[in-house]
């Protein structure tokens, strides 16, 4: 199917059920550079297999049985590569990187002999929304060595182990794993099939906390709030008594600690005007629960922010936005991040909170911030050309100046989207100003 990379083979594998509509992009990719592509089909109704036969694909067949470790564990073993690459149907490498892959692995069979066996590779993991832009990132383990004693452990958001015990070697990338999963089209769908299978894995093992917190996260991602909230309580309160009691060791990841407060935080915020004052003693509390963990997640401050905004505690608000803002340019870690995608919406706040203050200078340095991360808002752009025009210090030429700092003005788009802007405004000399620049284009305004 596609050339060796020396004497090393990649067997690209995937569990299917239903994905007729991402199977030939997720198969597509490795075309050219895999040795086999090994589909594993769990009770597909629709055109999958099919399709994935029709593609050269070998399909085979599991029976499903709520584990997508087993089915994922079962692909393995028909695969016949010397490394694996397991990427999900909605998940696929961009054409560049794809054909990177074989030399990394020719580095890392290098680098293992002569510094001890590297098991997989770490990529990055984008999320894509409905628009295909990327909103959050996080890593993951998708190429790994083809080995027995290497497997899958979790009904649902499963992991690599080695069957020795010893935590799996893994080498950082700059491969980027594009996962379309997220989008809000599909969001519910999949915080709804996995929560029966979380609900049934905390039962069997209760004190796995890195289990509630994705029961947690699915019931987030299918609306359901409270459940969320519950949830997440659930591991806070764990993670409280550990803080006071070290002797008790809490079982959860750092991934997973984060997500944990975040996603409490952000339910909470995000609740009814009349159920928000039930958890400001509570929000407090947590906050300081996860302050004395001693760890560095911009989220929390970012939706403990918007929550005391929604109360009516602006001040508290704001200086909590401004925190997180500060702590994102700190962070450093490998954690999805809703901050980075949501910088605009932080802007925003801010320059709101702050023109209800009556503070000119910080709002048009929000203002500023959100429009250049996307300058086509009519609110935000018209709240600053207000400001420019009623500060008596500004002249027409100096604020026409300073918005071609963010908009293009060799651009017609440009010109037009801010000349309405300035005539809804009533700004005519910034208007004139407009219309000469437009004229310059040749187009009379």
């Amino acid at each position: 199917m596609g050339k060796k990379a020396g004497h090393i083979k990649i067997s690209q594998c995937m569990i299917v059920k239903n994905e007729e509509r991402n199977i030939r992009q997720a198969l597509s990719w490795g075309k050219g550079v895999v040795y086999e592509q090994i589909v594993v089909d769990t009770g597909s109704t629709d055109k999958t297999v099919q399709i994935a036969e029709e593609m050269g694909a070998k399909v085979f067949h599991f029976e499903w049985c709520d584990d997508f470790s087993a089915a994922k564990n079962y692909a393995i073993e028909q695969a016949s590569g010397d490394w694996i690459a397991f990427l999900d149907a909605d998940e696929y490498f961009s054409e560049r990187d794809a054909h990177r892959i074989p030399g990394m692995l020719k580095k890392i069979e290098n680098l293992s002999l002569k510094g001890g066996r590297i098991h997989m590779l770490r990529s990055a993991w984008l999320h894509l929304d409905d628009a295909g832009k990327v909103f959050s990132a996080g890593q993951q383990d998708r190429i790994f060595r083809n080995i027995k004693g290497l497997r899958y452990k979790n009904r649902v958001h499963e992991v690599l182990t080695l069957s020795n015990g010893q935590l799996p070697r893994c080498s950082l990338t700059d491969l980027a794993i594009m996962h379309t999963g997220y989008m809000k089209s599909l969001g519910a769908e999949k915080g709804n099939r996995n929560i029966p299978l979380l609900k049934k894995s905390v039962e069997e093992d209760a004190e796995n906390y890195d289990l509630w917190s994705y029961l947690g996260e699915s019931y987030a991602g299918s609306g359901q709030a409270v459940e969320a909230i519950e949830s997440m309580e659930h591991v806070v309160e764990r993670v409280a008594e550990n803080l006071k009691n070290p002797d008790t060791p809490i079982k959860i990841s750092e991934d997973r600690l984060f997500a944990a407060f975040s996603v409490w935080f952000a339910a909470v915020s995000f609740l009814q005007e009349d159920e928000l004052p039930f958890y400001e003693e509570r929000a407090r509390r947590y906050y300081d629960i996860f302050a004395k963990t001693g760890k560095l997640f911009p989220d929390v401050e970012f939706y403990m922010g918007r929550f005391l905004i929604r109360i009516g505690k602006q001040d508290e608000g704001v200086h909590f936005l401004e925190l997180a803002l500060k702590k994102l340019e700190q962070y450093k870690g490998s954690s999805s991040l809703k901050l980075s995608a949501q910088l605009n919406l932080a802007y925003n706040i801010l320059r709101l909170c702050y023109e209800q203050r009556g503070d000119a200078a910080k709002c048009v340095y929000y203002g500023t911030l959100s429009l250049r991360v996307d300058r086509y808002q009519e609110d935000t752009l018209a709240a600053l050309v207000g400001l420019l025009q009623g500060d008596p210090n500004t002249t027409a030429g100096q604020a026409y100046d300073f918005l071609a700092r963010l908009y293009r003005f060799d651009n017609l788009k440009d010109i037009l989207f801010v000349l309405r802007t300035a005539l809804k405004s009533g700004y005519a000399d910034l208007a004139e100003l407009l219309r000469q620049a437009a004229a310059a284009q040749g187009e009379e305004i």
